[in-house]
């Protein structure tokens, strides 16, 4: 018997999410904030991968994950993963394909011809577009029935480079977990462990910039910017990597080679990977964003406020969509200071001027960006947003 269109929005969903892998990344956290969103809300996550360190978390949070080689960009097995793709939903009865990535999007638009389940995607970053063959990978991104936009400067890119309809693209900020990202719960037993690992002594004033450390990221700026830092004057200051190790990548070995040759090895600190991000930010007295592409909403950016660091952040991200600061509002009101994309001596201003306004302000000025974060990147508001998307795409009767 057919379920009456005025009750379909009440029965559970099946949300198949496709992510390349389940190793620690924004993207896989915000595969997961998704997965908690859904079973909170007694639907049915499931995460189509190639399985990783974050594996175990998602099962924790009520997500069926799968394995498949979803992170090929090798046309026959994008179509093979399609088909499997196009099984999965039939077998698990699927209502909406959420495709996190351009190669799972692939995928997940053949599916969707073959099984005729919905598929959406999240567009969560600006990609580069050098030629015609670029822009036509990247945009299958907005092919589905719906794309998802962390904020609505990235939807108005979406909308003017692909010609998207406004309405098709739907804006939802992340969600930030204000109670784990909570300067309250600290353990300092595991801040003094991650201080001594980290070889940061009790005088140290720490700059932290999280992630991965990549070109697009470029992290080279802030070691140009440590060099002026010192230069200047400064001399307790650390600056922490936190993220992938150097050896792993060239352009990484790029940004260590360049620490060497400037004599930076007293001031930098590249630590790799690190689990505890709550005791990480604990140990900063500011976090950086050195990103030099618009990307969506970055996660480490709204975590350092929600733990109350100030934070220095990229002109090229999402202005006062991811930070309070000047020009947007008073100074007064600030949460951070914005600087001008790939300025390595602007940079080095911002941390002077973060790092000159003492202790206190710096403490004020977290305190407001707390209380910021908490009113606009609850759970509850980014869950409430997401399952109004999964609902209206679920019950819209799918064209022949």
């Amino acid at each position: 018997m057919a379920i009456p269109a005025n009750q379909l929005h009440e029965r559970p969903l099946t949300v198949v999410q496709v992510v390349p892998d389940l190793q620690p990344s924004g993207t896989v956290h915000h595969a997961l904030e998704i997965a908690e969103a859904l079973s909170r809300a007694k639907h049915r996550p499931v995460i189509v991968s190639e399985g990783g360190r974050m594996e175990a978390a998602a099962e924790r949070l009520g997500a069926t994950v799968i394995k498949l080689p979803v992170a090929s960009k090798n046309p026959t097995q994008m179509v093979a993963n399609a088909r499997k793709l196009a099984e999965l939903s039939r077998d698990l009865s699927a209502d909406v394909l959420h495709a996190q990535g351009r190669a799972p999007a692939w995928s997940c638009l053949v599916a969707n011809k073959i099984s005729r389940v919905p598929f959406i995607a999240t567009y969560d970053g600006s990609f580069s577009e050098r030629n015609l063959l670029k822009r036509l990978y990247n945009s299958v991104m907005v092919r589905g029935a719906r794309v998802i936009a962390p904020g609505e400067r990235l939807a108005k890119m979406i909308e003017e480079r692909y010609g998207t309809a406004r309405e098709k693209i739907s804006v939802v900020p992340h969600a930030i977990d204000f109670e784990a990202f909570n300067p309250a719960h600290v353990d300092p037993l595991e801040r003094a462990l991650l201080a001594n690992q980290w070889g940061v002594a009790p005088k140290d004033r720490v700059i932290l910039l999280p992630g991965r450390l990549s070109r697009p990221k470029a992290p080279h700026l802030l070691v140009e910017a440590a060099a002026r830092l010192r230069e200047a004057g400064l001399k307790d200051f650390i600056c922490i990597f936190a993220g992938e190790h150097p050896e792993r990548s060239g352009y990484a070995g790029d940004v260590w080679d360049r620490m060497h040759q400037l004599g930076l090895s007293s001031h930098v600190r590249f630590v790799g990977h690190t689990e505890d991000m709550v005791s990480a930010y604990s140990l900063a007295d500011i976090v950086v964003c050195t990103s030099v592409s618009q990307g969506g909403h970055r996660r480490a950016v709204l975590e350092a406020q929600a733990m109350g660091v100030p934070v220095a952040v990229s002109d090229s991200e999402n202005g006062d969509e991811i930070v309070r600061a000047a020009p947007y509002i008073s100074e007064a009101r600030a949460t951070g200071v914005l600087y001008r994309s790939g300025d390595s001596a602007e940079l080095a201003q911002t941390l002077f001027k973060l790092l000159a306004m003492g202790a206190a302000s710096r403490r004020a000025m977290g305190v407001r960006g707390r209380e910021w974060i908490a009113s606009h990147f609850s759970k509850e508001s980014f869950a409430e947003r997401l399952l109004a998307v999964y609902r209206e795409v679920a019950n819209k009767p799918v064209a022949s």
